[in-house]
């Protein structure tokens, strides 16, 4: 009777824990479910902490941000000049009150302060020396997730560590959705495109994931990178509200030099004047516009090109990390994946329209 008992357990931790291959559906269709910087409303973003926490609640995709070291490393790390906001030094105090505090004090402090923490410019054991398991209270950014947990003494992963960990607990079921982070208006502070790419290649292929990775990337000079590297490379061109017709940042503007910044000279009126068709001639495997920017006509553009259409939010914009009017209607039109900082709350809703959910994972 022990024996059976024991046996009932182990194959009810087996069904619990097992989540359906990557893109695999048990209905008619399925909305993707990508954990943001891991789930940064519960921990601390971009951490091995995030990443249990995304595993426990549930995910088809780790979502990461990396940045590449002095000394070539691919680090998991959303800022080419580390964030005031959340990282503290060894003595334990945040880098500057707030990154606010730093964009309107005076120019040479923070002139200074990109000198010291540009990470492109710091070796994989420096930025080791840093803690990003806490919010800095002084931040506005802070306000966005009042229920993040924090866990002090935690650094920033390498790619190759987080790729080990989630597959050894998913037997390779969940993917990894990774975006470069340069800006090709700042070259002082951001890794070759050409480097990084070969960087990260190699680290995809040394892991075996090459085929369960999606590569995201606002400047898709980092993006023809990869696409020249290696055929396999998912790619993923990131847009947002500002790169469109009215935004600071617009594809449509008149200036080549503004509408081909983020896109290494190629201009929106070459592909018709169509966004979705710009990332289909560019080779793209996916389209990720930002949640407020889609429109029901550009996702069925998108899919009649064939591309895979993912959308992301933004807190600052959107004033709040979860819309559930707007991830509502997303589901209704048909979008392939949400990138979400609340993957439970979005699995609720996916559950409740009686959509497949990602499966959960029993971490210790």
């Amino acid at each position: 009777m022990q024996s059976l008992r024991l046996l009932s357990s182990a194959l009810f931790a087996l069904i619990v824990t097992a989540a359906p291959p990557v893109g695999a559906a048990a209905s008619g269709r399925t909305v993707q479910v990508y954990a943001h910087r891991g789930a940064r409303s519960f921990a601390p973003e971009n951490t091995m902490p995030a990443y249990k926490t995304t595993l426990r609640l549930g995910a088809d995709w780790v979502d990461m941000d990396v940045v590449l070291t002095k000394d070539g490393e691919v680090l998991v790390s959303h800022d080419p000049i580390l964030n005031a906001d959340i990282t503290r030094g060894p003595d334990g105090k945040f880098l500057a009150k707030s990154r606010e505090a730093l964009k309107s004090g005076p120019p040479e402090a923070l002139a200074d302060y990109e000198r010291k923490y540009t990470a492109k410019n710091l070796t994989l054991a420096e930025l080791r020396k840093f803690d990003v398991g806490r919010l800095n209270p002084d931040s506005e950014y802070a306000k966005f997730f009042p229920d993040q947990l924090p866990v002090d003494g935690t650094p920033m992963p390498t790619l190759r560590e987080v790729v080990r960990f989630v597959n050894a607990k998913t037997h390779g079921k969940v993917g990894f959705q990774i975006e470069m982070k340069t800006n090709p208006a700042r070259p002082e502070v951001s890794a070759d495109p050409a480097v990084f790419a070969a960087a990260l290649v190699k680290v995809l292929r040394e892991e075996g994931v090459i085929d369960r990775a999606e590569i995201q990337a606002f400047d898709f000079r980092c993006l023809f990178e990869l696409q020249k590297l290696d055929k396999r490379a998912k790619t993923a061109y990131l847009t947002s509200r500002e790169n469109e017709k009215d935004g600071p940042e617009s594809f449509y503007a008149e200036d080549a030099k503004v509408a081909g910044l983020s896109t290494g000279g190629k201009l929106v009126k070459e592909y018709g004047g169509s966004i979705p068709g710009m990332v289909k001639a560019l080779g793209g495997y996916a389209w990720e516009p930002e949640d407020a920017e889609l429109t029901k006509e550009s996702l069925d553009e998108a899919h009649r090109l064939g591309l895979k259409v993912v959308v992301w939010s933004w807190p600052e914009k959107l004033g709040t990390t979860f819309d559930a009017k707007l991830v509502a209607r997303l589901i209704e039109w048909g979008v392939d994946g949400i990138i979400t900082d609340d993957p439970g709350r979005l699995t609720s809703m996916l559950a409740a329209r009686g959509l497949r959910v990602p499966g959960r994972y029993k971490i210790d």
